[in-house]
């Protein structure tokens, strides 16, 4: 399964951002950054990349400034 990472420099983003994801009915996991990706708090949101635009959607809806960026897995 192809999946997408999404990096983010505050753990409460991450966190949050993984809930809204969820609340569309997206299978997402919080975990440690991969070490290619990196990150100051070190977690992302691992999400299938099929649901990459309701993932940018959300994204564009909420205030995540400490976005980094979407990372292929």
């Amino acid at each position: 399964m192809n999946v997408i990472y999404a990096s983010f420099k505050s753990r409460r983003d991450a966190i949050s951002f993984a809930e809204s994801l969820s609340r569309q009915r997206v299978a997402v996991r919080v975990v440690g950054t991969p070490a290619k990706v990196g990150s100051s708090c070190g977690l992302s949101v691992k999400f299938p990349s099929g649901a990459a635009r309701i993932a940018e959607l959300v994204l564009a809806r909420g205030d995540y400034s400490s976005f980094l960026g979407f990372y292929r897995g």
